[in-house]
């Protein structure tokens, strides 16, 4: 099988479960690849072995860590579909090692800190400070991703159950809850805010509407979560909120597959950084309490 055919089906068949962002960065990859093994002389998928693949990679060198294992995935999930395909019968990038990556702790708000956040909308009857409330409330009440938020629809609730239906990566739909306090925050704002925003010359199905009526946008929502955070003097982000969900829910209690599920996350091993951050207060904490007894990190 050509180099270039064997891409081409490979890249067809990733359209249809993952997101375009993704598929253009393989795409990318592959394209790199399929050039530097041309230049090697080789044009067959089958011809491709351990030494050109890491090579190539080796060449990447320079790039960042995140950038060469993203690589890696790539050639692995491309030789996996080779092999399922019947093209080759051993993938050449698989002993090879993921290249170590030293992942940042998520910054992440204190309980006080979200509380003072979301009460920094005025209580007034305002329709942009109720939305503000509303918006704040649920966005840490779920740990939705900013633009899952932006993409809600009034349908996707069900504030009898007081959950939420968002589609997430990849197109993947999941039920999303909240409580008691984004629960009534919604309520004033469907009943005292959207109808006032709401433009009948252009109605929308948008959740969060801005003040022309049309839905608010993800670089608004980014604008407006940082614009409170520096009334309470914080720099955040709408991922800091998704963090403190993450690290709240574990902190009460709530077991890592629930919290992988409901942040939307496809691989335990992504949610897993949560745990580490809980581990670092739990550290923190009894050192405080006692800090005659030093406590290391397990290596």
């Amino acid at each position: 099988m050509h180099l270039d055919e064997a891409v081409e089906r490979f890249l067809t068949h990733l359209s249809a479960s993952r997101s375009p962002h993704t598929v253009k960065a393989y795409a990318t990859d592959l394209a790199q690849l399929v050039e530097y093994a041309l230049g090697a002389g080789l044009e067959q998928v089958e011809h491709l072995n351990a030494r050109l693949v890491r090579s190539w990679l080796d060449s990447h060198r320079a790039s960042s860590r995140r950038t060469r294992a993203r690589k890696l995935y790539c050639l692995r999930a491309f030789f996996k579909f080779c092999r399922a395909m019947g093209w080759i019968a051993h993938d050449p990038s698989a002993e090879i090692a993921l290249p170590l990556q030293k992942r940042a702790l998520p910054k992440c708000l204190t309980a006080a800190q979200v509380e003072q956040l979301v009460e920094q909308p005025e209580p007034d009857c305002h329709p942009l400070r109720l939305r503000d409330r509303a918006l704040l409330e649920l966005l840490y009440a779920t740990g939705l991703r900013i633009s899952e938020l932006a993409s809600l629809d009034v349908n996707a609730l069900d504030l009898e159950q007081s959950a939420a239906r968002v589609w997430g990566k990849g197109g993947k739909p999941r039920v999303v809850l909240f409580g008691q306090a984004a629960h009534e925050a919604l309520l004033d704002y469907l009943q005292q805010a959207r109808p006032q925003l709401l433009n009948p010359a252009k109605p929308t199905r948008a959740l969060f509407l801005n003040a022309q009526g049309g839905r608010l946008t993800v670089r608004s929502m980014h604008r407006l979560v940082q614009r409170y955070g520096k009334q309470i003097g914080v720099r955040i982000s709408p991922h800091t909120l998704r963090h403190s969900f993450a690290t709240h829910m574990l902190d009460g209690g709530a077991d890592l597959r629930t919290v992988q599920e409901l942040l939307g996350h496809s691989r335990l091993t992504t949610t897993q950084i949560y745990t580490h951050l809980t581990l670092d207060r739990l550290r923190q904490t009894v050192s405080r309490a006692l800090p005659s007894l030093s406590l290391e990190e397990d290596p």
